[in-house]
C-alpha cells in the first residue's frame, strides 16, 4: 500500500488549517482542508451516523447536505455502513449491483454526484462519525490510508473530551495543564491560528499518534515536534 507519511500529512492539514477562513467554524473549515489535501466536490461530517443524537456538523454544499439527508431519511448508505463497521465504504451511483439500492436509486436524482466515499472517523478505535465525501465523476478514492488518517485525525480535532487524553489534561497536574497551554501558546506563534484551532491540532495530534495531550505539549516545548515547516515561524 501506500507512502503514508503521518509527520508530513499532519503538516500539510495544520498548513490548510492555518490558511483557513476563520470566520467559518472549524468544523467546516476542517471538512474543506480535507477536500484540499484529498479531492473531491463536496464533503459532510455527521457525528453518531445512525443513532438517535446523530448530528451533521457541517457540509461543504447542497448535494453534501442533500445525500445526508437522503441517507438519515432511508437508514441506509455508505455513511451508515461506514459507522457500523469501521471501514471505508463506498457507493457507485451508476451501478446496479450497489448494497444499497433504495439510497442509489435516489441519490442519482441529486446532481453533482457520481461516486460517494464514505470514511468513518475513529480516533479512539470506535467511530465518531463519518466523514463523506462526493465526487461527480466515477474516480477511485486517491489514497485510502490517507483517506482514513485524515478522518481520524479530524475526529480527534472536534472531540470536546477523550476519556483516554483529554481527561488525563483535566485531571493532571497544574504544571501539565501549564505546559499545554503553553505548548498552545507556540503553535499559535508557528501557524499564526487562534488558540481554539491550536488546541484543536494539538488534541488530533495526540489521539492520532496515541499519546497523551501532554506528551504531545512536552514535544512542543522541548522543540521535538513543531506543526510549521516554516522555520522563520517565530515560537515563545
Amino acid at each position: 500500500m501506500s507512502d503514508l507519511d503521518p509527520s508530513a500529512l499532519f503538516t500539510r492539514l495544520a498548513r490548510v488549517l492555518a490558511g483557513s477562513d476563520t470566520s467559518q467554524p472549524l468544523e467546516l473549515r476542517l471538512c474543506r482542508a480535507y477536500l484540499t489535501l484529498l479531492g473531491g466536490d463536496g464533503a459532510a461530517i455527521t457525528l453518531s451516523y445512525t443513532d438517535p443524537d446523530r448530528v451533521t456538523l457541517c457540509t461543504t454544499d447542497d448535494t453534501a447536505a442533500r445525500l445526508e439527508d437522503l441517507q438519515d431519511v432511508l437508514g441506509e448508505g455508505p455513511g451508515t455502513t461506514a459507522y457500523r463497521t469501521a471501514a471505508i465504504a463506498v457507493a457507485d451511483l451508476g451501478s446496479d449491483r450497489d448494497p444499497w439500492p433504495l439510497f442509489t436509486n435516489a441519490a442519482r436524482g441529486i446532481p453533482g454526484a457520481a461516486v460517494v466515499y464514505a470514511v468513518p472517523m475513529r480516533p479512539g478505535g470506535s467511530p465518531l462519525g463519518v466523514l463523506t465525501v462526493h465526487y461527480s465523476a466515477g474516480i477511485d478514492l486517491p489514497d485510502p490510508s490517507v483517506a482514513q488518517y485524515l478522518a481520524d485525525t479530524i475526529g480527534a480535532a472536534l472531540v470536546e473530551a477523550s476519556p483516554a487524553h483529554e481527561a488525563d489534561w483535566r485531571n493532571s497536574s497544574w504544571s501539565s495543564r501549564a505546559e499545554v497551554h503553553q505548548a498552545t501558546g507556540m503553535v499559535v506563534a508557528q501557524l499564526r491560528i487562534s488558540p481554539e484551532d491550536a488546541l484543536a491540532l494539538l488534541r488530533a495530534h495526540a489521539f492520532s499518534h496515541n499519546v497523551t495531550l501532554t506528551d504531545i505539549a512536552a514535544q512542543i516545548i522541548s522543540r521535538r515536534l513543531r506543526f510549521s515547516d516554516d522555520p522563520e515561524s517565530e515560537t515563545p
